[in-house]
């Protein structure tokens, strides 16, 4: 009898010292799977998601260690189908408490912002406007406008150049066209317009790299040379070849002295103007000024800004892109050139 109540006991002991144990698991896979990253990602819950989906994907994106406990903690708060559709912004610092209670508010706390490949301050302004985050004005104020000089002007754009190194040797008198780098940005209710413009401009610090940097010195130019370039370069052509044969078209042209005769650059500096006038003056009007246009013309892509870091040598002085298919038509002397707009406009 007392070996039966040995056991029993014993029984009884390592049952209760397996539930502290699972208790214990529990309650620790609840914790934040890293409470020092307090870095933000935007989580997206579709329609049609069910909880036990939901959870497994919180977990394979690190924001929590256990699906299953997660899982359970919504059911123990009758919480499984209170799950909002929406993009919400975690933390790997959050508690499953904390991440529950955000995706079940139905409170979407974030927004997705992109800038397109190719886009100007204008196009970026409309885009901010449109989702609310800033007037066009005071986008305008911070980062300049496009296509302005505002060499004689009593307001200038802040200067983010002591924070930014690379933007140095940009005009003062110049915005921040061509700075902004394209990408899609995670923004929160707290991102202030001057926060969503410092989040760009860290972007583009770390894509031009230290090798791409040690290029352009090695190459005697600056940045803001490369950049204005493969703001051409962008808005001209498409294509990685492509977009490297044109650099080195449009450097062979300065190389012997001849105009650009860019119709990009040359409508940029109109502004409003949908009809390219080649002879309105204007610093960016590259048929009447040789060289490159006051500054860039658009925000390029890291794929343009390595054409014009990178060009393809060749003998061409011309190029048009074909009306039928697209494709880049190069030619050597202005008189392959008509033949070929000929056969291809």
């Amino acid at each position: 009898m007392k070996k039966i109540l040995i056991y029993i006991f014993g029984f009884i002991a390592m049952l209760f010292a397996m539930i502290l144990i699972l208790i214990s698991y529990y309650f620790s896979s609840l914790k934040p799977i890293n409470a020092d990253n307090t870095s933000e990602k935007i989580f997206t819950i579709s329609s049609g998601q069910r909880a036990k989906e939901i959870s497994e994907s919180l977990k394979n994106e690190k924001f929590i260690s256990n699906n299953i406990t997660f899982l359970i903690n919504l059911y123990i708060e009758n919480k499984q189908d209170s799950i909002q559709i929406g993009d919400y912004l975690l933390s790997p610092s959050m508690s499953a408490g904390e991440i529950a209670e955000i995706i079940t508010s139905g409170k979407s706390s974030a927004k997705k912002m992109t800038i397109v490949e190719g886009w100007t301050l204008k196009d970026i302004a409309q885009e901010l406007e449109e989702m609310d985050i800033s007037s066009t004005e005071k986008f305008y104020s911070i980062a300049g406008a496009p296509a302005t000089n505002y060499s004689n002007k009593s307001s200038k754009p802040k200067d983010f150049s002591k924070e930014f190194d690379f933007l140095s040797d940009k005009p003062k008198n110049l915005g921040l066209e061509g700075y902004l780098y394209p990408d899609t940005y995670n923004l929160t209710s707290s991102d202030d317009i001057e926060g969503v413009i410092r989040k760009s401009l860290k972007n583009f610090d770390e894509k031009l790299n230290p090798e791409l940097r040690a290029e352009i010195k090695k190459q005697g130019k600056t940045i803001f040379e490369i950049i204005t370039m493969a703001s051409i370069i962008e808005k001209e052509v498409k294509g990685t070849n492509d977009r490297r044969i044109v650099s080195g078209v449009l450097q062979n042209r300065i190389r012997i002295g001849m105009a650009l005769q860019v119709d990009a650059t040359t409508l940029y500096g109109q502004i409003d103007g949908t009809k390219i006038d080649n002879k309105k003056d204007s610093p960016y009007n590259t048929y009447l000024n040789q060289g490159l246009p006051l500054g860039p013309i658009c925000n390029p892509s890291i794929d343009s800004i390595e054409a014009a870091i990178y060009p393809t040598k060749n003998n061409y002085f011309f190029y048009i892109s074909a009306k039928d298919d697209g494709k880049t038509i190069f030619s050597k002397t202005f008189e392959e050139h008509k033949r070929a707009i000929q056969q291809h406009l």
